[in-house]
């Protein structure tokens, strides 16, 4: 046999078998119901990444076969922020990857119609972070006999299960100030194909990210000492999404002054993002959407004041961006309406954001110039509130410190 059928045949099934290539760590088409929310501090949401994997044959003393650009679809929840030291996990943990049916069409044409694979290392990484990554494979995930079809997509689950997802991955130790950044960090499968007509071909594949491979930005701050931080039980049911995106929804902890007294308050912002800008690109938030969660312990303290029922309008929402322009837009413009609420001893009060189904698109940034990096953050919110029927009385809720990063892309070209 030539090397050229060879090398054909190689690129042609591996094309199918990395769609094992996984990491473990709503989409809001319309405005954010109460069900899909995740806690107040965290951060639920699907990345798609394109990454590249070198192909070699590990028996030609690993003679390269060629560069294959793919992606990786990845979901899980992480913290929105962090203490000093404080440790945390990457939760709810699954992905998968799809083939167009091409490929499996190409390696029918050669008879191969069975593989097995060994994934060695799928490694999650936290920058700034102690440990710096995680091998989520452990000694090895091994799948075999997967079968492949011609004239249909080649679609593979890690877990296999799809009810199942990837034991909580940590934990990571925040430092004692800055920002940590989870990412993909590289993934390792060895293949063995399997043809009709008797070949065994064993491959090596090393994948490794392409440009936007964040997941998520946390900041670090406040006091030191708190507790690990794990979200369990968080919805999980956003749609696909295009390459280099991501979508999902943040609920981000606010402290919000009433009539001079302190509240604790969640906003939570859902929308499709890029994972990174061109630099004479742009960044749009697009079928954005939000809520104001009053939880269940503020809406008792507003009981105990005698406070009973609540209506108004919600004002502002500013996002801060760092690298990029403009500095701050108010992203709710006029604002929106709070209908009349009656508050309930124990229960959360979920205020959407429109109010009317619909969404909201935000942007555009630009990256400035010489900047590496663009950061989108939620900065300050305003509402007026009506209490008891009474006059309008302004509510203002401080920026979050530590910061709740939205989006920090990096800058290409």
């Amino acid at each position: 046999m030539s090397p050229l059928p060879l090398r054909r045949r190689a690129a042609a099934v591996f094309a199918a078998i990395l769609t094992l290539l996984v990491a473990a760590p709503a989409t809001p088409a319309n405005a954010l119901d109460a069900e899909d929310l995740p806690p107040i501090g965290a951060d639920a949401g699907r990345f798609n990444l394109p990454i590249t994997c070198a192909i070699t044959l590990p028996e030609l003393g690993g003679l390269k076969v060629l560069d294959l650009p793919l992606n990786v679809d990845i979901q899980g929840v992480a913290p929105t922020q962090l203490g000093p030291g404080q440790q945390f996990f990457l939760t709810q943990g699954s992905g998968s990857m799809t083939f167009p049916r091409w490929l499996t069409d190409f390696g029918a044409t050669f008879g191969v119609n069975r593989v097995d694979a060994i994934v060695t290392n799928m490694s999650i990484g936290a920058r700034n972070a102690t440990p710096t990554h995680y091998n989520i494979a452990g000694d090895g995930i091994h799948v075999n006999d997967i079968a492949l079809t011609a004239g249909q997509e080649l679609t593979v689950r890690l877990p296999v299960d799809p009810a199942a997802t990837f034991p909580d991955i940590g934990p990571f130790t925040a430092p004692d100030a800055g920002v940590v950044t989870l990412q993909f960090d590289r993934a390792v499968v060895l293949i063995t194909l399997k043809a009709a007509w008797g070949l065994v071909l064993k491959l090596k594949a090393d994948c490794l990210p392409v440009a936007g491979n964040a997941l998520l930005s946390m900041a670090v701050g406040g006091p030191a000492g708190q507790p690990p931080l794990a979200f369990h039980g968080v919805p999980l049911d956003f749609p696909r999404i295009p390459v280099n995106h991501q979508v999902g929804i943040i609920n981000a902890p606010y402290r919000c002054t009433v009539l001079g007294q302190p509240f604790d308050v969640g906003i939570a912002v859902g929308a499709f993002t890029p994972l990174s800008v061109a630099r004479s690109g742009a960044i749009r938030f697009t079928e954005s959407s939000g809520a104001l969660i009053i939880p269940a312990a503020t809406v008792d303290r507003l009981l105990d004041a005698g406070i009973t029922r609540a209506s108004g309008r919600v004002t502002e929402l500013t996002l801060a961006a760092a690298g990029g322009s403009p500095g701050a837009t108010n992203v709710l413009g006029e604002g929106f309406a709070i209908p009349e609420t009656t508050l309930t001893r124990g229960r959360d009060v979920v205020v959407e954001l429109p109010p009317d189904d619909g969404t909201l698109t935000a942007g555009p940034w630009t990256p400035d110039p010489g900047s590496g990096h663009v950061k989108i953050s939620l900065a300050t919110a305003a509402a007026e509130l009506s209490l008891n029927g009474q006059p309008p009385t302004p509510v203002r809720c401080a920026t979050p410190s530590p910061e709740v990063i939205l989006l920090d892309a990096p800058v290409t070209g």
